[in-house]
Formats: structure tokens, sequence, C-alpha cells
């Protein structure tokens, strides 16, 4: 049986290049459009995201203006629309709804959601600020004062707490405690108030001192009785 020629050996290995090349086309080719079809579905799956978030934002905000004051429909806001500038706003308006008809409790609750729903945001620390002036309404300044220590003062907002901090300090009679923040406080020097608290602790050094003066002289009166 005679063998195969030269030439055709030759084609058989033409055909056989070609073959690998077809496939290899082929398989690029596949892999190309499976890349463009997972680009498009994902550039799809973004644009429904944009969109939706543009609906929720726009809803959120014709809810809001529709509920002005009315703590219901503000609720209604921050219940279907949580995290958009629109629930955010409706929480800061009862707020100082509840702090300006001095329902302290109601106003801290408000503003604790928005530092805690929002701890990126600029609002974030000023929010804690009226949590602690919440608490201050309510008497409890060791809580306000804790509020102002743990979440605001090495935020931007530590100058505003220190001036809140400064007053808790003084209606709790801690003198030394708002001294101490005073002068970190320049606007606070030769206040009425800084100069009370001076007052103040120097009438409590002095009478400290003339109580040590009769505590250290216990025989001054068995000598007069002599």
């Amino acid at each position: 049986m005679a063998g195969f020629t030269k030439q055709e050996l030759r084609h058989d290995a033409v055909h056989e290049e070609l073959e690998k090349i077809t496939v290899t086309v082929v398989k690029k080719r596949n892999t190309i459009l499976l890349v463009i079809l997972i680009l498009l579905v994902i550039g799809f799956a973004i644009s429904q995201y944009i969109a939706s978030g543009k609906n929720k934002k726009s809803n959120a905000e014709n809810l809001l203006a529709q509920a002005g004051t009315n703590s219901v429909a503000l609720a209604e806001v921050t219940s279907k629309y949580p995290g958009t500038h629109g629930a955010k706003a409706a929480l800061l308006r009862m707020a100082a709804e509840a702090a300006a008809s001095t329902n302290y409790v109601a106003a801290r609750e408000h503003f604790t959601k928005v530092a805690e729903s929002y701890p990126e945001d600029e609002i974030a620390d000023a929010a804690w600020i009226s949590v602690a002036r919440c608490y201050a309404g309510e008497g409890d300044y060791d809580a306000a004062a804790a509020v102002l220590n743990e979440k605001v003062m090495k935020g931007p907002h530590a100058q505003s707490a220190k001036y809140v901090l400064f007053k808790i300090y003084a209606l709790q009679g801690k003198d030394e405690e708002a001294l101490a923040l005073a002068k970190e406080l320049p606007d606070l020097e030769g206040t009425p108030l800084v100069d009370d608290i001076t007052a103040s602790m120097l009438r409590k050094s002095g009478k400290l001192l003339s109580e040590e003066a009769e505590a250290a002289a216990p025989g001054d009166e068995a000598e007069k009785a002599e």
C-alpha cells in the first residue's frame, strides 16, 4: 500500500494548523462576547441602582415637604426612606420640635438616631453635642459630660464641645474642671461666668485656709479658760 506523498502530508499539516487557528479565534471571540455581555449586565444594574437611588431621594424629599412639622408624617419619612437626606432632615426636624417644647427625652432620642445613622456625616458631631444639651436639660449632667468626652472631643467640633462642657461643669459646681477648660477657650477670658467661678474658688480657698488655721490651733480655747 502506497504511503502519503509529501504534498499530501503538507496539505494535512496545513489543515491541522488552520483548524487550530479557527478554534483559537472562536474561543477568543466567545470570550470577548462573554466579557461584553457581563459589562452590559453590570452597566444595566448600575444604571438601575442609580435610577432607584434618585427616585428614593426624590420621594423622600417630596414626602418631607408635605410633612411640615407633623411628627407622624416625619416618622413616615424616616421609616420609608432610611439613609436619605430627607430622612436625616426629618429626624432633625423632629428633634428640634421636641427640644423647643422642652421634651428633652424625645429630642435626645432623635439626635442620637441622627448621630448613629450618619456617623460619617459632618452633622454627627453636632448631633452628639445636642444630645449632651438634652441630657443637661434633663438635669443629668454626668451623662451630658460623658457624651461630650466620649463622642466629640477628638473630632472637628471639639472646640464647640468644650464650650458646652465648660457650662456643664459650671452648673455642677466643678470649678476646677471648668476653669481648666476656660484656659483652652480664649473667648471666655474675662467673662462674668469665669470671673464668678474664679471668685467662688477664692472664697472656697479662703474658707479652707481659715478652717485649717483653726484646726491647727486646738489649744487656744484651753489657754483662754486658764
